[in-house]
């Protein structure tokens, strides 16, 4: 056994311990996380300390799949009203990506391979393959698309990181303009409100269908 295998191995039963020994505190945050009254009422309580923890919770979710995104997004509107939950939603998410991004450009796909599987970045680095703003701020957006993922699709590309920032802003924005309008507002959005809704979804389907159009072949070679 070499000794970079040996790493792995003592890495893998270090990993294994620590899962066995804090088992109970894992399964307490999974139930938590899967609880929406329970998630809104804790960082109801925490005060100002809530929107710090909501933003750590953000950003460790480009890493931590296990943490629910999309959840916490709603739970942000919903403590913190449309614009006050968009905005923190928003540059956290953002934040996270930008910082994804970095480490996978900086130290490779070893990096990127602790936290995404090997399967999905190969299928996704194909179909970015010389793609910019639009394809990547439309994958940042579409629900069926794994958009964390495609943070560090993008540092391992060829794409600029500037060009990368407005993407990174305008897909989570995108994003977070649904669910924090449906979180602020909950059943008691206005006709208007739906319809600014529809025609934001309108448009990332729009996208989605053009970049689709554009990829798909690289996607299922």
């Amino acid at each position: 056994m070499n000794k970079n295998h040996a790493k792995q191995l003592i890495g893998l039963v270090i990993a294994l311990a620590g899962l066995w020994i804090f088992r109970n505190q894992i399964a307490a945050a999974w139930d938590w996380f899967g609880n929406f009254d329970a998630v809104t009422t804790s960082l109801h309580e925490a005060g100002i300390w809530g929107p710090a923890t909501l933003f750590i919770l953000f950003v460790l979710q480009v890493f931590l799949a296990f943490i629910p995104g999309q959840a916490l997004m709603v739970a942000c509107g919903y403590l913190y009203g449309f614009w006050g939950g968009f905005l923190l939603s928003w540059l956290s998410l953002a934040a996270g990506g930008e910082l994804a991004f970095v480490l996978a450009r900086r130290y490779g796909r070893p990096f990127a391979e602790r936290w995404i599987s090997p399967e999905v970045l190969a299928r996704w680095d194909k179909a970015a393959q010389g793609q910019g703003i639009g394809f990547f701020a439309t994958m940042l957006v579409m629900p069926l698309v794994p958009n964390d993922a495609m943070c560090y699709v993008a540092g391992l590309g060829t794409i600029s990181r500037r060009r990368f920032v407005i993407a990174n802003l305008l897909g989570r924005g995108m994003a977070c303009v649904a669910t924090s309008a449906v979180g602020a507002l909950g059943g008691h959005i206005s006709g208007a409100g739906w319809a600014m809704i529809a025609v934001v979804f309108i448009l990332i389907g729009l996208a989605w269908y053009i970049a689709r159009s554009r990829t798909s072949s690289l996607i299922l070679a």
